[in-house]
């Protein structure tokens, strides 16, 4: 069984919730801890604790980590003014929530985890990378020892700017070219993964206490952003570690942090100054919705949802 530990931005997009509610319910897997990234790191980890107290998992750590990128200030979402970004509310957070008990050190966490738990533990990274630089710069003989990292960010096919990459590009090149085993979910094969609204209203009927919370932040996801539909961005890389959805090739990349930071500048064979990375570059996407609704408990699909 693997050892696992879920690094997360959750609060702002509702697919990090969807990720954790699943990782929970993994059978193949033993949650670890929670560490939360980028701005209000404290209001994510009560977020982060809620949602395991629904899934049953009360008893998972959770770290709230770094707020604040490794050179830049937090970028802001257009319709934002920059003051205090670090402290305004993420948008699924309720006052409810405010009683939760918050305890900080995610970097130190993620290296002593490392320490113990080895090539047994795979961090999945899904938001911003600075906790996993810190963990990596502060801690480097600790983390070296990581079995895997599942990042989800980046755009590698048509190397283009992506929200978790552009938020820390510096972060980004630190684990990139850490020389831990790495696989990249990214744009590429994500933006094929939405949530329907079949399964949705599934989720939303469900019974267990998980999913319903799962709906509630949905419905407030959707009032704050006004998107039309949800990209499974996170669950398609949690769900990539322990099933064979993706098709994975190796492919040599560094961030862009000059031209067009966000993006990946990436080539197919070994260059100075370019690490090898396992790059998703395609998706069962049949298979991924099987093992989303299985993990949250709400029947089969029955067929490949038309995108």
């Amino acid at each position: 069984m693997k050892k696992v530990i879920f690094d997360t931005d959750i609060g702002d997009d509702i697919d990090d919730a969807f990720a954790l509610a699943s990782l929970a319910a993994e059978t193949d897997a033993e949650l670890v801890g929670v560490t939360t990234v980028y701005r209000n790191t404290a209001q994510r980890a009560q977020l982060a604790q809620r949602l395991l107290r629904a899934a049953g998992k009360p008893n998972v750590p959770v770290f709230a980590g770094e707020e604040i990128p490794t050179k830049e200030p937090i970028r802001p979402f257009v319709w934002e003014d920059g003051c205090s970004l670090e402290r305004k509310n993420v948008c699924q957070w309720c006052d409810e929530y405010a009683s939760l008990p918050v305890q900080t050190g995610a970097a130190e966490f993620l290296a002593e985890s490392a320490n113990r738990w080895k090539d047994e533990l795979i961090i999945f990274a899904v938001g911003p990378l600075t906790n996993l630089a810190r963990a990596i710069e502060r801690f480097p003989e600790e983390m070296q020892s990581v079995g895997a990292i599942y990042t989800m960010g980046g755009c590698f096919l048509n190397p283009s700017p992506e929200w978790n990459i552009l938020c820390d590009p510096e972060a980004a090149q630190t684990v990139y070219s850490s020389g831990i085993p790495l696989y990249a979910i990214g744009l590429d094969v994500t933006l094929r993964c939405t949530l329907e609204g079949g399964l949705l209203e599934r989720v939303a009927s469900s019974k267990g206490e998980s999913n319903r919370l799962l709906s509630l932040w949905f419905d407030r996801w959707l009032k704050h952003f006004g998107f039309e539909k949800s990209v499974m961005h996170d669950p398609l890389a949690v769900a990539s570690a322990f099933q064979p959805l993706c098709r994975f090739e190796t492919r040599y990349v560094r961030a862009d942090l000059e031209q067009e930071r966000g993006a990946f500048s990436v080539r197919c064979s070994p260059q100075e100054g370019y690490s090898p990375v396992n790059i998703a570059v395609d998706v069962d996407r049949k298979a991924f919705y099987e093992w989303l609704e299985s993990r949250l408990g709400v029947g089969k699909i029955g067929q490949d949802p038309k995108i």
